[in-house]
């Protein structure tokens, strides 16, 4: 089969005629003032509950509806939220003091009884969510007095701030039947109430009276659903719609930087792309395998060309400025050491330089033109090797609901944020395989189980963070020696305002909670 063209070859554009867009710049101008903002989603939210959302989406607006105790910095620290402060008495307790005067959007008291009735109701069962595993190490909640809980734990549990960001609900919504209400006419206490969802494609919020940091300057939020990236850009062009964060593609930026009513906002960002394996597959669970595709494929050209300097190489999930991180070589590119790999896994060349493959894979990935343009290079860059690739792009409820059962063999996907590093535990952990009885919930939709990387995960969850940071980068070695994901990049934070949105500072995280510090003006307004 045909071998090696250029290292650097030029990578297939499969995208869009930017052109086009080019010339709606010069008339694209602001309609008429709206009573709200209109912000733009590529894909809807699996949950308003955030109990129940798994989906980046799911959790991100959720945020605005229903926070939690704590939130997180752009610098992945822990922070209050709903609580006012938070501080560890000893290793087994945690004690938290709410903010004064709290409510729900429903007038009811948000306290330390309804903050314990939500997590009791998650201990017991009482409320059924996929991310009740975060309070698996809580013996019991204790109520001081109205503004003060403690957590007692079961054993010393260093990442237990970050699940305090579960959003909280009234007592009413914490156990069933009424929580079932949650998750499609949600009640909270954040920066926004719900007020309407038509379908899955259109929600409205408004701006919430009772928020603790004050009533939001954006009065009204409608969040619209637009799966394609075209229609995605032709609407903020054509002054249809005022945020989008994380949602088009670095190459169609400039075409947007060039509009008058818009602003291309720009941070370091902490999402994580990657391509996962599925090890139940007998091919895939070979290590060799695993190592020869990482070796085929090439990310540099991807980095330099598709994200124009807006994404960095990965060698694994935490991003390099983050204090658990550990450098590792990576993947190098190598195209004879891939072939090589391959020979001695079995998977010989049937023809020499003849098209016959050695092996065809199923590659999942999104209807997204972007991600699937991504997708058609490392299927070229694979065929180099005598992989064929059957590329299967999904709209995305499918093809997530397939990730989530582990129907695939390859898929590519993103973390949105990378935060805490006991996220690895979640994702490589063992028992977090997903199963019909944890309703396939976990997130190591790999299936990859390595007893002596669940021994490290385990360890650093009741280590102090010296020790912590020294796990993690064993774990990390493991990781990158066997493969479970290959890594890709870390992409940057990126938000498209129009000019009636100002004071929008964009989350290293990805978040939309920035919405509820930002203000609404008339379009044409001084920026």
């Amino acid at each position: 089969m045909r071998r090696d063209a250029s290292k650097r070859r030029a990578i297939p554009d499969a995208v869009r005629r930017w052109p086009l867009l080019a010339l709606l710049v010069l008339c694209a101008c602001p309609k008429a003032p709206r009573a709200g903002i209109t912000v733009l989603l590529e894909s809807p939210p699996d949950s308003l509950d955030d109990r129940l959302a798994l989906s980046a989406n799911g959790q991100r607006v959720a945020q605005l509806i229903m926070p939690g105790l704590i939130t997180f910095d752009d610098h992945s620290e822990a922070v209050p939220d709903l609580a006012a402060s938070f501080r560890r008495t000893d290793p087994l307790t945690i004690e938290i003091t709410l903010r004064p005067h709290l409510t729900f959007h429903d007038g009811s008291a948000l306290d330390a009884a309804s903050v314990k009735a939500e997590y009791d109701a998650l201990l017991s069962g009482a409320f059924p969510s996929p991310r009740a595993d975060k309070v698996r190490t809580i013996d019991h909640v204790e109520v001081v007095d109205p503004l003060t809980l403690r957590f007692h734990l079961k054993h010393p549990d260093a990442p237990f701030l970050a699940d305090l960001s579960l959003g909280l609900v009234p007592t009413s919504r914490a156990t069933l039947p009424e929580g079932k209400k949650q998750d499609r006419s949600p009640i909270g206490a954040g920066p926004f109430r719900f007020v309407a969802q038509t379908d899955e494609d259109h929600l409205e919020l408004a701006a919430f009276d009772g928020y603790y940091a004050g009533k939001p300057k954006v009065a009204h939020v409608f969040l619209r659903v637009v799966r394609d990236e075209t229609t995605r850009v032709l609407e903020l062009l054509k002054g249809r719609a005022d945020l989008t964060v994380n949602t088009v593609s670095p190459a169609v930026l400039p075409v947007l930087e060039r509009a008058q009513h818009l602003r291309v906002l720009k941070q370091q960002g902490t999402g994580f792309s990657y391509v996962a394996f599925n090890l139940r597959d007998d091919k895939l669970k070979d290590v060799r395998v695993r190592r020869a595709i990482c070796e085929a494929i090439d990310v540099a050209p991807v980095v330099d060309h598709k994200f124009h300097g807006l994404a960095i190489p990965a060698t694994g999930m935490l991003p390099h400025d983050h204090w658990a991180f550990a450098a590792e070589p990576g993947c190098k590119h190598d195209l004879a050491d891939a072939r090589r790999l391959l020979d001695e896994a079995g998977y010989l060349d049937p023809d020499g330089d003849g098209p016959r493959p050695r092996m065809t894979l199923a590659y999942k990935t999104s209807t997204d033109r972007f991600r699937r343009a991504i997708a058609l290079v490392f299927k070229e860059q694979l065929s180099q090797v005598g992989i064929e690739v059957d590329l299967r792009s999904l709209e995305f409820g499918t093809f997530y609901n397939d990730v989530r059962h582990g129907n695939f063999e390859l898929f590519s996907m993103k973390w949105a944020a990378v935060i805490e590093p006991d996220l690895l535990r979640y994702v490589f952990g063992s028992e977090f395989i997903p199963t019909k009885e944890n309703g396939f919930g976990g997130f190591n939709r790999e299936a990859y189980q390595n007893p002596a990387l669940d021994t490290l995960l385990n360890r650093a969850e009741q280590a102090d963070r010296a020790e912590r940071k020294v796990l993690y980068g064993q774990v990390q070695a493991i990781l990158a020696r066997d493969l479970p994901y290959i890594p890709l990049w870390h992409e940057s934070s990126v938000a498209i305002a129009s000019d009636r949105l100002q004071d929008y500072q964009p989350s290293a995280h990805g978040f939309l909670r920035p919405l509820a510090a930002a203000r609404q003006v008339e379009a044409g307004v001084a920026r």
